[in-house]
């Protein structure tokens, strides 16, 4: 049996978080913005592409990925409170921030204390972290699927994925709109480790498709390149619906291969293998919240609140299942 940690029920007030939601963002946090745009733009953390990266098979080292817009900052916040509940160690969090509003917020919301005396190790990464510098991107609001703002954030994630993959560390890259209920990381752990075979990708089961919403990403040189694939293909459609170029690209990645770069220039044609996570303990949004029992979603590790379209309405389903901590 997989060990995992056990969800506390006792109840979490929001209020330790509530100046972060009421208040307009402070502008004293340049030092610390430089700093962390100092260490991330140091050559010597970032590894070359080209390079071939090597993990350590016996403790893979993983952090945990999400983008978030001004607009959806109370979800991103619902979602840390939920994660700082679990007490995870040696886990990192890294929120790529879409807006300087949400930077500044973000950077705001890292110097409160916590009630509780446990605070997570939350990284927030500015625009000018992957792309070029952009004055003046002001506040994302909170769009609705298939609103353009939203295809445009969607956009970006292949790219901030890559950009920490390249750094040697696994994955996991985890929508706003999720909720962790219990710790998942033995599950994904063991999975990671086990080399018959080798997994690179373990991702949401979505009818019979993975949810890019909710994936694990094995840093090594196959997957950096399906996801440069994937970045293609995504600029080329219409990017809300990021799940059908994923999977196509996918399919070929795992049938035919794709052309992997190695550190002298050649090219190897190399497949990928991925896996579902399992079900009833990554359930979506579908099987969650309209199909399982009560004593089903005491087992669930993850749960992923799509399925539904609406910011107001997703807020409004985790109320009804207690999943809300604001």
């Amino acid at each position: 049996a997989i060990a995992v940690a056990c969800i506390l029920h006792s109840s979490t007030s929001g209020s330790r978080y509530s100046s972060i939601l009421r208040d307009p963002p402070s502008a004293s946090q340049n030092h610390r913005r430089l700093r962390l745009v100092n260490l991330i733009k140091d050559p010597k953390t970032v590894i070359p592409r080209e390079t071939q990266l090597v993990q350590n098979a016996d403790t893979p080292q993983f952090g945990v990925l999400l983008t978030c817009s001004d607009g959806f900052f109370d979800l991103w916040l619902n979602w840390l409170i939920f994660f700082e509940r679990l007490e995870i160690p040696d886990l990192p969090v890294f929120l790529f921030a879409e807006d300087e509003v949400t930077h500044a917020r973000c950077l705001e919301l890292l110097d409160q204390p916590r009630e509780s005396g446990y605070r997570a190790d939350v990284t927030c990464l500015p625009w000018d972290f992957v792309f070029e510098k952009k004055e003046g991107s002001g506040s994302l609001k909170a769009f609705s699927y298939n609103q353009m703002g939203y295809k445009l954030m969607m956009t970006h994630r292949p790219t901030v994925v890559n950009r920490l993959l390249e750094m040697g560390r696994h994955i996991i890259f985890s929508d706003a709109d999720v909720v962790w209920l219990k710790n998942p990381l033995a599950h994904i752990q063991q999975v990671f480790m086990n080399n018959d075979p080798i997994v690179h990708i373990l991702g949401q089961f979505d009818k019979k498709r993975i949810c890019p919403g909710f994936t694990v990403y094995r840093a090594c040189p196959e997957v950096i390149k399906f996801i440069d694939m994937w970045q293609d293909d995504l600029s080329k459609g219409d990017p809300s619906k990021n799940q059908v170029p994923f999977n196509n690209v996918l399919d070929v990645a795992m049938s035919s291969g794709i052309p992997v770069p190695d550190h002298n220039g050649n090219t190897t044609v190399k497949k990928i293998t991925a896996a579902f996570l399992p079900n009833e303990l990554f359930p979506n949004g579908k099987v969650y919240f309209e199909k399982m029992t009560d004593a089903e979603r005491e087992g669930a590790l993850v749960v992923h609140n799509n399925y539904i379209i609406g910011y107001d309405e997703k807020i409004d389903r985790f109320k009804n299942f207690d999943l809300w901590a604001l």
